[in-house]
């Protein structure tokens, strides 16, 4: 691109300065979707992150119930926060416990499937 110079020293020619007018708004415009992936891939991250914590401490609760004869379901439902529902609670033996649940998706992103399993002694 050739700059004209006009009458002040070292200033371009305005016509040339008005032709880039705007071009910040069209990059950002094309810069906008990447943003917004990045920022539902991060929430999806975060969603399971708090997912598996909760799966965790569920299945660690289930496991205490189990020890003590008390009910493993109500145990890993009071453990959990709302929004997640254990899918499957399963006892592969010898005083283990199995919680399998779904963390949430969002948007076009998919529901990912923790599986955590505890014993206590």
């Amino acid at each position: 691109m050739t700059f004209r110079r006009s009458g002040r020293r070292g200033a371009p020619d305005r016509h040339v300065v008005g032709r880039e007018r705007g071009s910040a708004s069209i990059e950002m415009v094309g810069a906008l979707p990447i943003i917004v992936v990045v920022v539902l891939v991060l929430f999806q991250v975060c969603a399971v992150v708090f997912a598996t914590q909760a799966a965790n401490q569920a299945v660690r609760d289930g496991a205490r119930a189990m020890s003590l004869g008390r009910s493993v379901e109500a145990a890993v439902d009071a453990s959990l926060p709302g929004g997640l529902t254990a899918q499957r609670i399963t006892y592969p033996g010898d005083g283990a416990v199995r919680l399998e649940l779904r963390a949430p998706g969002l948007a076009f992103l998919p529901e990912v499937v923790i599986e955590r399993t505890a014993v206590m002694p």
